[in-house]
């Protein structure tokens, strides 16, 4: 009994958690992120301001796009990967790849992210931040000299160039980040 209560209260946790970033998306990418207030994203998703704040600390912190959760993931997969045999291009192709499977559903929201980015230095730098820390986690695993930390920026600018050509125009977000890495290959950039 006690674990289908905790159950239940956590499956609460995580809906009410994405109807406040859903909620604070939407009245960024539609009112800005300076002129939108903690109350009414609270009001748009039936929740008290106080509910808002016990799941984030601030209004941008809703941008995260599971920044710890992907972190864990990159640090897992790149340590299957480095034990595999590939070469460290094909490590951080793979990684990159394998983060952008994670995206493959969640479209709307990667829109509605960077319409609200756009309206905000403040939401840019926190995208720009949660970038630096997955491309921190590839370097790192790679072993954070300089080679590593090249071959991590060039796969995240991959990643990027291909979220916004699947935003743009559709299509899988694997796919898109495949055909950047294999431009890179085509121009001898980056070599697996």
């Amino acid at each position: 009994m006690t674990d289908s209560v905790e159950g239940r209260r956590e499956v609460h946790k995580r809906s009410t958690r994405e109807a406040l970033a859903d909620a604070a998306l939407r009245r960024f990418a539609a009112d800005g992120y300076d002129e939108t207030s903690v109350e009414a994203i609270a009001a748009d998703a039936g929740v008290s301001a106080r509910t808002f704040f016990r799941y984030f600390a601030t209004k941008d912190e809703v941008l995260d796009m599971g920044r710890e959760e992907r972190q864990a993931e990159l640090r897992t997969r790149m340590g299957a990967l480095s034990s595999s045999g590939l070469d460290a291009p094909s490590v951080v192709r793979e990684a990159v790849i394998g983060l952008a499977r994670g995206f493959e559903s969640d479209r709307e929201r990667v829109q509605l992210r960077q319409r609200a980015a756009a309206s905000s230095p403040v939401l840019r730098g926190r995208l720009y931040d949660t970038f630096a820390s997955w491309e921190h986690v590839v370097a790192g695993e790679l072993g954070g000299d300089a080679a590593a930390r090249t071959m991590a920026a060039v796969g995240f600018a991959v990643f990027r160039s291909a979220t916004a050509t699947w935003l743009d125009e559709g299509g899988s977000l694997p796919d898109h980040v495949e055909r950047g890495f294999a431009l890179l290959g085509r121009q001898h950039m980056l070599t697996p």
